[in-house]
């Protein structure tokens, strides 16, 4: 009974204290973006260049998948297998 009691007042400390760290985060988050804009660092022009970046990403590897599926297959399967043996150790 001791041990569920004190289970409980962990996982509540735990629960407390990522809240903390997730608005410390936020902050410091914030801080940064402040200080970019601050030097002359647009951050929404920083966002949009990322995005498209990512999509530009996205459509070439459809379309190497595209091309090469085996290929596509046989690093899916080695990166499973590497995976699930770093998984299990």
């Amino acid at each position: 009974m001791a041990d569920d009691n004190e289970t409980e007042r962990t996982a509540a400390g735990g629960a407390g204290s990522r809240s903390k760290a997730s608005r410390e985060g936020g902050e410091s988050a914030g801080q940064a973006v402040s200080d970019l804009k601050s030097v002359g660092i647009d951050t929404d022009r920083m966002t949009e260049a990322a995005g498209e970046q990512v999509s530009e990403l996205q459509r070439l590897v459809i379309e190497e998948v595209r091309a090469r599926p085996l290929r596509a297959l046989a690093w899916a399967a080695a990166a499973g297998v590497v995976f699930g043996f770093w998984a299990a150790k």
